[in-house]
């Protein structure tokens, strides 16, 4: 499958919890790890992949307004967070930006999630019990 500006997705593997996850063919591209994550039999178009495009093509805007947000959230301040790795994580029902390395206690082991509606952060999620992704 192809996105209009993005590229072509990939699959990577299967995930926890009968997801099926699949990837830029070219991550180097935008310089951050995409995940998109379907249900086992759930086809990949039914994400929001233009919705992906205008993120990927924000990026630096929108991983600012992430840090900021958990800081926020969290009462701290981003030097004391050190929230770094970002990944862009996306769902059918919507899309979360993972930051994969962080100062924080609970960034051990696959940091700290924020979920977005559209272009704007609503939720913290601390992913220290997640299950991982093995490719």
């Amino acid at each position: 499958m192809t996105m209009q500006g993005v590229g072509p997705l990939v699959h990577v593997c299967d995930g926890p919890g009968g997801l099926v996850v699949w990837g830029l063919a070219e991550p180097e591209r935008w310089g951050v790890g995409v995940q998109v994550m379907v249900e086992a039999g759930e086809d990949v178009g039914a994400v929001d992949l233009d919705g992906l495009g205008e993120v990927l093509e924000h990026l630096d805007a929108v991983v600012a307004e992430a840090r900021r947000f958990v800081c926020a959230e969290w009462g701290v301040t981003e030097e004391a967070a050190a929230l770094d790795g970002p990944e862009v994580d996306v769902y059918a029902d919507g899309w979360m930006l993972r930051f994969a390395e962080g100062d924080l206690p609970c960034c051990e082991p696959f940091g700290v999630g924020v979920w977005f509606e559209g272009q704007r952060p609503v939720r913290v999620e601390d992913l220290s019990g997640a299950e991982e992704i093995v490719d």
